[in-house]
């Protein structure tokens, strides 16, 4: 019975080291207490494999007292040698019915969107992702925003 035991801790463990090797970054910054219009956040990344393929993920925590149905962000992409990328992102964070999309129990929900898919790394150095909140209102209940870049196997 106990080696039955210890076989399974240790596909558990080899299953969840294995899954995770392919993950490049995964941090959030909490906010404050609530996102502000003034509250840029900023992920700093190094890179170094430029071969590989990456989804690039933002993430997002928030209260159900958020008002809305849906999340607008800018996102900026400054990469090493300066250069510039920004977008608009529109995260749907409930449905129509009014359920709410991310995972989660009690008051907080999480959920995921894929920013970039299969987007590869032309030059190693630091990119630095800052996320802008975009919405009408200058203060929202999210709790925390991150940014998850996995490297996509062949």
């Amino acid at each position: 019975m106990r080696i039955h035991v210890i076989k399974i801790l240790l596909l558990f463990l080899t299953l969840t080291v294995s899954c995770d090797q392919n993950v490049v970054y995964d941090e959030y910054v909490r906010t404050d207490g609530g996102w502000r219009w003034q509250d840029a956040l900023e992920f700093k990344v190094d890179i170094s494999d430029t071969l590989s393929l990456h989804n690039i993920y933002l993430q997002v925590r928030h209260t159900v007292e958020y008002p809305m149905s849906n999340l607008y962000m800018f996102v900026h992409v400054k990469g090493p040698t300066g250069q510039h990328r920004k977008d608009t992102v529109n995260f749907i964070l409930a449905e129509p019915s009014g359920e709410w999309t991310g995972r989660g129990t009690g008051n907080l929900r999480e959920l995921q969107l894929l920013f970039r898919k299969q987007t590869q790394f032309k030059i190693p150095g630091t990119y630095v992702f800052t996320l802008e909140q975009a919405m009408r209102n200058p203060e929202l209940p999210v709790t925390d925003l991150g940014i998850r870049i996995e490297r996509i196997n062949p």
